[in-house]
């Protein structure tokens, strides 16, 4: 069992109180038998020595701790005020020692915990391990090779854990993933209004279990990970949470339809919701009903609207140009992660703000624009003519070059879409570009 608590802000009396904290709850699940301090060499664990240097400690500090015996270990690091305590244990020590473990989860993220989880190890290790080496000690060859893949910053081809439901990945500061219980504290509430956390359908519960904090049980065994309907569920509160639509390290995204969207201003958060018929989380271009969100984080107003009906064409392009008669949306790619350069990435995008069923007579009578940010060196390895050659359903424009953009129509039956390619160079809002490709 994986055990993961992060918390922030601490002055030296809280500091002192946690670290105290995590060496009794660590002696009470084993015995330690070394001790490691700032990966100098291990040495034999002497509960004297932790004591003195527990003591010493002030939020200033920058130190790495830890213990262990035999497959048994436990580990913090604390810097500029702020910590993260994780153990691993083995399975048998966790099911004789489950209820503590579960009561001190509660207690420590009431304790200005940020975030925190509960996981088998090795569901871990299968969503997060990217390099091929690593992944041998726990999974075939044959069963690496069908694994998604991509260059990382070595240029080493590596499997996309973007791809996994379970992998764990950082926006703006806060721990974003989806396993068996994930501890949520309502300072959440700066990217993701908590009202998402409390009504996320189709887990084993949600529980409120202090003023605020909030975790999430996705299904009953957490040794039973790798069952579909378990793997389906993970899957499944990941995409209701919307993390990938938040943020990925692969340059392309995941290629998925989106089950709720984002949008950031200033300080408010909007989300949409997509639901079927049933209320049911459904995909984007299925849904019939639609449950929006407004959060102002300053004046902690919230606001909450549902309703039946369509999709119209700004749900695809939400900057409309009335005088100019355009209409557009964007997106910040960076395919040098790819190892087919984009073109599946293209071909996903292109699709998706192509092949929409929009009752909106603006968008018929509009200029529906798409406007792609590429890296520089990738504005003339546009692969045209293999997108002509995969997307042979719909009919290409010539290329043409203008203005430091390289562009071309495409029309499908009655629907048309504008493709924009634009160099990061151009770009205002640089702060989109540093987000994107890891």
């Amino acid at each position: 069992m994986f055990i993961t608590i992060q918390y922030i802000n601490l002055n030296d009396q809280m500091i002192k109180r946690h670290l105290q904290d995590w060496l009794v709850f660590t002696r009470l699940l084993y015995t330690p038998a070394q001790m490691i301090i700032n990966h100098e060499k291990t040495q034999p664990f002497s509960l004297r020595m932790v004591h003195q240097l527990l003591n010493k400690l002030t939020e200033h500090e920058d130190l790495e701790f830890v213990v262990k015996n035999g497959p048994n270990e436990s580990y913090f690091h604390l810097v500029d005020g702020n910590l993260l305590e994780k153990h691993l244990i083995t399975q048998d020590i966790f099911l004789k020692q489950k209820q503590m473990i579960l009561n001190y989860m509660d207690i420590k993220m009431n304790k200005r915990g940020l975030f925190g989880y509960l996981r088998s190890y090795d569901e871990y290790l299968y969503h997060n391990t990217e390099e091929i080496k690593m992944r041998l000690a726990f999974e075939e060859t044959q069963a690496i090779e069908q694994l998604p893949k991509i260059r990382n910053q070595k240029n080493e081809i590596v499997v996309d854990c973007n791809q996994f439901a379970g992998y764990d990945i950082f926006y703006r500061g806060f721990c974003l993933t989806s396993c068996w219980r994930i501890y949520f504290s309502s300072r959440y509430h700066k990217i993701i209004p908590l009202a998402v956390v409390q009504e996320v359908q189709q887990v084993e519960q949600v529980c409120k279990v202090a003023e605020d904090v909030w975790f999430v049980e996705l299904y009953k065994d957490p040794y039973r990970w790798q069952e579909k309907l378990n793997l389906n569920y993970q899957r499944l509160f990941r995409d209701q949470m919307g993390i990938d639509q938040l943020a990925w390290n692969n340059g392309v995204g995941i290629l998925r339809e989106p089950l709720i969207e984002y949008a950031y201003t200033d300080n408010v958060i909007q989300t949409v919701q997509y639901q079927n018929d049933r209320l049911q989380p459904t995909p984007k271009k299925e849904a019939t009903h639609f449950v929006t969100r407004v959060y102002d984080i300053i004046h902690d107003n919230y606001q909450e609207r549902r309703v039946k009906g369509t999709l119209n064409a700004q749900a695809y392009f939400p900057w409309v140009d009335e005088q100019g008669m355009k209409m557009m949306n964007y997106l910040v790619l960076n395919p040098k992660y790819s190892l087919d350069e984009g073109l599946c990435a293209y071909e996903f995008y292109l699709r998706n703000y192509l092949e929409i069923n929009v009752a909106d007579e603006r968008y018929q009578e509009y200029l529906a624009i798409l406007n792609i940010y590429l890296p520089d060196e990738f504005l003339t390895k546009i692969p045209y003519k293999p997108l002509k050659e995969k997307m042979a359903d719909i009919h290409f424009s010539r290329l043409k070059k203008r203005r430091k953009r390289i562009f071309f129509d495409l029309k499908k039956e009655n629907n048309h879409l504008r493709v924009n390619f634009i160099p990061f160079s151009a770009m205002k809002n640089t702060n989109e570009i540093s987000r994107v490709g890891g």
